[in-house]
């Protein structure tokens, strides 16, 4: 199985520099939660199709950047049936898999995080 989350297209991105790596991990760790739970709210209680559309074109854009397996084809699925203004109780079931997998994704994102900010020498804000 290939490991939850693939930190190698960030390092080629960065060319290994510490900073720029926390500065992306940090945009995305303060930016996705959020986004998540905005799409999911969309699909779980609108059938506003064209926002659903949108924020999972937004989401997807993210974590095409930092690869958590499987989010990007599930969320890219999501944007196509929004866009196609169909199959609800498919994205119910993607956006249940989409969260759960960010969840677990989530402590070692804000670890890596934390390394790099480490490694950059960034003081504590």
């Amino acid at each position: 199985m290939e490991p939850l989350i693939d930190f190698s297209y960030l390092q080629e991105l960065s060319d290994g520099d510490h900073k720029y790596l926390y500065e992306l991990l940090d945009i995305f760790l303060n930016t996705t939660p959020e986004g998540l739970v905005k799409l999911e709210q969309l699909i779980k209680s609108t059938d506003d199709w064209d926002a659903i559309y949108k924020q999972a074109h937004f989401l997807k854009s993210s974590v095409g950047i930092v690869k958590i397996r499987e989010l990007h084809p599930q969320l890219q699925r999501i944007e196509q049936l929004g866009r196609a203004q169909q199959s609800k109780d498919e994205m119910l079931l993607l956006i249940d898999t989409v969260m759960a997998t960010f969840n677990e994704a989530h402590p070692i994102l804000i670890s890596e995080r934390d390394k790099h900010k480490a490694a950059a020498g960034i003081a504590e804000e």
